[in-house]
C-alpha cells in the first residue's frame, strides 16, 4: 500500500497552477491539471520506494552483523567451558600428584620434618626476640633473614641454619657490650634529633646521662616523660665518653619495665600532694610546733645556763637572781614567811618557764588525729570510686588506699619527732624549776644557820 505525501501533493498544486495559467495565456492550449498531479504522485511514490528499499537493506545488514556476533561468542563461550572443563581435570590431577609426592617426602623426610618444624619455630621465636631487643637499633636487617626461613616451605639449607646460629651468637655477644652508636631520639613534642646513645648490654639506653626508652613497634627510641630517682646521670655520661674503666652505673634488668614503674611512682612531694589539703595541714602544723619546740629548748637552756653560772648575785636578770634579791630584801622574816615567799616567786616563774611547752605535746598528740581524719576522708572517697567503677581493677583500690594512709603518716612523722622535742624542753623546764627548789632551800637553810 502505497502512502500519499500530501505536503508534496500541495506543492506540487502550487507549481502546477501557474504553469497551467501561463499555458493559457501564451499558446491558449488546455491541459488537464489531474493528470500533473497524477504524474507528481508517481514521481513521489518512486522516491519513497527507493528511500524504504535503502532503510530495509540498512537494517538486514544490521540483523545480519548481530547474528554473525552472537554465533561467535556463543562459539567462544563453548570454547572457554571446554578449557574450564580441561584445567580442572589438570588441577584435580596435580593435586592428586602432590598429595602422592607430600606423602612420599614426608616418608622419606622422617626425623628431617621434626627438625624442619623446629628450626621454624626457633625462628619465630629469635625473630621476635630481636625485635623487642634494643640491639635491634643496630642491627635491623637481621630480622629479614629469620622472617625468610620462618616462612620456607621446605628445608632449610645447612647455610640457612647457620645464619640463625650465628645471629643467636652474636645476640649473647650483645648482652655483654657498652658500645655507643648514632640514632634519632623522639622528643615529647614528636620531633627528633641525632644523638649519640650508649647501649648497656640489652638493658638500658641512655644520651648524654639521660635514659631513654626503646619503641619496639617503630624500632626507635624516645625520651621518657620523667627520669627515675636514684639514676646516676654523672655515671652514666662517664661511662658514655671512657674507653675503659670500672663504673657504678644503674640498669634494668627488666630491660625497661622496672624504669616504667619506677617512673610512675610518685616522688616524696608527690606523695605529700596526695595528703591533700588535710596533708598541707598537718605539715604546717608540724613546722609550727617545730619552731615552737626549737624556740623554748634555745630559751630554756640559756635560762638554765644563767641561773647555774657561778657569778649570780641579786643583780642578775635572771630567775636565781632574783630569789636573791628576795631573800636579801627580806632577811629580817622568820624561817616560815620567807620559805613561802620564795614558793610564791617560784610558782610566778612557772607560767614563764613552762609557756608553749604543753602546746608542743598537744601538736604532737593532735597530728595523728587529723591524720586518722584524712585517711578516713581518703578511704571514703575510694570506695566511692569502687561504687562507680566497680572493682574491676585492683589498682584503683590500691592506689585510693594508699593516698588515704598519706595523711596518718604524715601524721605520725609529725607526732614523734614532737614528742621527743616535747620531753626535752619539759626536761629544760623541771631542771629550771628543780635548781630553784633547791636553791630556795639552800637560802632557807643559810638563814637558819645564821
Amino acid at each position: 500500500m502505497k502512502l500519499i505525501n500530501f505536503k508534496n501533493l500541495l506543492l506540487l498544486q502550487a507549481l502546477a497552477l501557474p504553469i497551467l495559467l501561463f499555458s493559457q495565456e501564451s499558446d491558449q492550449e488546455e491541459v488537464n491539471p489531474y493528470e500533473v498531479l497524477l504524474d507528481a504522485i508517481n514521481k513521489n511514490a518512486d522516491v519513497e520506494k527507493q528511500f524504504d528499499i535503502k532503510r530495509f537493506n540498512t537494517i538486514e545488514a544490521k540483523v545480519i552483523e548481530l547474528r554473525n556476533i552472537k554465533i561467535k561468542l556463543t562459539n567462544d563461550l563453548r570454547a572457554a567451558e571446554e578449557l574450564s572443563d580441561q584445567l580442572s581435570a589438570e588441577f584435580d590431577d596435580n593435586e592428586s600428584q602432590l598429595s602422592e609426592l607430600e606423602e612420599k617426602l614426608t616418608l622419606k623426610l622422617g626425623n628431617l620434618g621434626e627438625m624442619f618444624g623446629v628450626v621454624r619455630q626457633v625462628a619465630g621465636q629469635t625473630k621476635g626476640e630481636f625485635e623487642n631487643s634494643i640491639s635491634n637499633l643496630q642491627f635491623p636487617e637481621r630480622n629479614d633473614a629469620l622472617q625468610k626461613l620462618t616462612e620456607k616451605r621446605k628445608l632449610p639449607s645447612v647455610e640457612e641454619i647457620k645464619v640463625l646460629w650465628v645471629e643467636l651468637i652474636k645476640e649473647i655477644k650483645n648482652s655483654g657490650d657498652i658500645v655507643t652508636f648514632n640514632s634519632k631520639v623522639a622528643n615529647a613534642d614528636g620531633s627528633s634529633e641525632e644523638a649519640d646513645v650508649l647501649r648497656i648490654g640489652l638493658f638500658n639506653l641512655s644520651t648524654d646521662g639521660i635514659l631513654v626508652k626503646h619503641i619496639p613497634e617503630i624500632n626507635e627510641i624516645e625520651n621518657l616523660p620523667a627520669q627515675p630517682s636514684g639514676v646516676r646521670k654523672g655515671a652514666l655520661r662517664k661511662l658514655q665518653n671512657a674507653d675503659e674503666g670500672m663504673f657504678n652505673v644503674t640498669i634494668d634488668p627488666t630491660r625497661g619495665s622496672l624504669i616504667d614503674k619506677l617512673i610512675q611512682a610518685p616522688s616524696f612531694f608527690g606523695r605529700i600532694n596526695q595528703g591533700g589539703l588535710v596533708g598541707y595541714f598537718i605539715i604546717l602544723l608540724g613546722l609550727f610546733g617545730a619552731a615552737v619546740a626549737g624556740e623554748r629548748i634555745y630559751v630554756l637552756r640559756n635560762t638554765l645556763q644563767d641561773i647555774e653560772a657561778d657569778n649570780v648575785n641579786s643583780s642578775s636578770d635572771n630567775y636565781f637572781g632574783e630569789l636573791l634579791k628576795v631573800a636579801e630584801e627580806n632577811s629580817s622574816l622568820d624561817f616560815e614567811s620567807l620559805q613561802s615567799m620564795f614558793d610564791e616567786k617560784i610558782q610566778g616563774f612557772l607560767p614563764k618557764i613552762e609557756s608553749r611547752v604543753a602546746l608542743i605535746k598537744l601538736i604532737a598528740t593532735v597530728a595523728p588525729l587529723l591524720g586518722l581524719l584524712g585517711t578516713v576522708i581518703g578511704m571514703i572517697a575510694t570506695f566511692q570510686s569502687i561504687q562507680i567503677f566497680g572493682t574491676g581493677d585492683p589498682k584503683l583500690m590500691a592506689g585510693g588506699i594508699s593516698q588515704a594512709l598519706v595523711t596518718t603518716m604524715l601524721g605520725l612523722i609529725v607526732a614523734a619527732p614532737l614528742l621527743f622535742l616535747h620531753s626535752y624542753a619539759d626536761s629544760y623546764a623541771k631542771k629550771i624549776t628543780d635548781f630553784l627548789d633547791e636553791k630556795s632551800s639552800g637560802l632557807i637553810s643559810k638563814r637558819l644557820k645564821d
